[in-house]
């Protein structure tokens, strides 16, 4: 039985967790791929795999945590959690053009329905979700 409310009432939903190695990254990406084909939303494939992709980069390099992902589609909206050990909350950067990073939350809010950040239920840290619809 699934502890999390959000993913309890869920249509379905997908669980991944990764150790804080930025090699493992790409793995994020990948699964969230197989599973959004598994389930008929290859539609948001792209723009999902994208900004989990930016998410869990911010963990695994600024949180250097284990980061896990929770994706769930209930009524055709998907849902991303990524979860890691910091309780700060991600902080919007400027990005000059030459910059290689900073713009991973400028993305989210310009591709995603909603975001947002909540703290861990349990012990310290944060997620930080988008959705998709």
């Amino acid at each position: 039985m699934c502890e999390d409310p959000q993913l309890a009432t869920a249509d379905w939903w997908y669980t991944l967790r990764i150790p804080a190695q930025p090699w493992m990254i790409s793995l994020i990406r990948s699964s969230l791929q197989l599973a959004l084909q598994r389930h008929g939303r290859l539609d948001l494939a792209d723009t999902a795999c994208l900004l989990a992709t930016e998410l869990v980069t911010n963990g695994v390099v600024h949180a250097n945590s284990p980061v896990t992902v929770d994706l769930s589609c209930r009524s055709r909206t998907l849902r991303v959690d990524v979860h890691d050990s910091s309780p700060e909350a991600p902080a919007r950067r400027s990005a000059g053009c030459d910059d290689e990073s900073g713009r991973g939350l400028t993305l989210i809010d310009a591709c995603a329905t909603a975001w947002g950040v909540y703290p861990a239920a349990h012990g310290r840290g944060k997620a930080v979700w988008f959705t998709l619809c």
